[in-house]
């Protein structure tokens, strides 16, 4: 059972962290369970993991719907990621050596080719890569405790789609902020490390607020 469980909750993560369901949307179990061809007591399970997770939420009266997020959700979540993924940048700088700097510098490259090709599939390819390099990090930080908090935060579904509303400028911005954490990685500066990912993820923070003004919904494919 735990292992049904643990493939319900993987594919409705996705499903809510891709957008698949909209912010507030009601999660019933019967549908789910027949969407996804399980008996309903994994999709019970899966369920109660999204809402500690934080993805969705649970009420009595409403049952369990997909997050909706305010000003100060979004405020609090960058505000936790700072404080939080500094300090895994500062230890995996310190720990990671080499070949965390090569994955880095890799993941880094995906990241260049896919805004020069562009197209229709970028940011789903960008939310990707971004995700990868950011639990690069983290893995390397060789703390189990950072990890379990911080899985959470960088899976957010208001974290992951603002790649679905960024401009070029932000995307090349985000790389270079990459680049620089890579080179510290190599450099082995933890101190550097943890100063780069305070910017990157402070101007993710100001960007992302800019961006949440400014998008109209149908309005994606108009921006560089």
């Amino acid at each position: 059972m735990a292992n049904a469980a643990d493939k319900t909750y993987e594919a409705l993560k996705q499903r809510v962290v891709g957008g698949t369901y909209a912010p507030g949307e009601q999660l019933k179990e019967e549908h789910l369970a027949r969407e996804l061809d399980v008996s309903r007591t994994p999709v019970r399970v899966a369920l109660k993991r999204l809402v500690d997770d934080g993805l969705a939420t649970a009420d009595p009266n409403r049952g369990v719907r997909v997050a909706e997020w305010t000003e100060a959700d979004i405020e609090e979540t960058f505000e936790l990621r700072g404080l939080l993924e500094s300090h895994a940048a500062d230890l995996a700088a310190r720990r990671g050596g080499v070949a965390l700097a090569d994955r880095l510098d890799a993941l880094n490259d995906r990241m260049d080719n896919a805004i020069r090709e562009g197209g229709d599939e970028l940011p789903e390819r960008l939310q990707e890569i971004n995700a990868r390099f950011h639990r690069a990090i983290l893995e390397a930080s060789g703390s189990p405790r950072l990890r379990t908090i911080l899985t959470s935060l960088i899976d957010m579904p208001i974290v992951l789609r603002s790649h679905f509303i960024s401009t070029l400028q932000d995307k090349v911005q985000s790389l270079n902020h990459h680049r620089d954490l890579a080179a510290a990685v190599r450099a082995g500066d933890g101190e550097l490390a943890k100063q780069v990912m305070q910017l990157h993820l402070r101007v993710a923070s100001h960007r992302f607020k800019r961006q949440r003004k400014e998008f109209k919904p149908g309005a994606t494919g108009t921006r560089g």
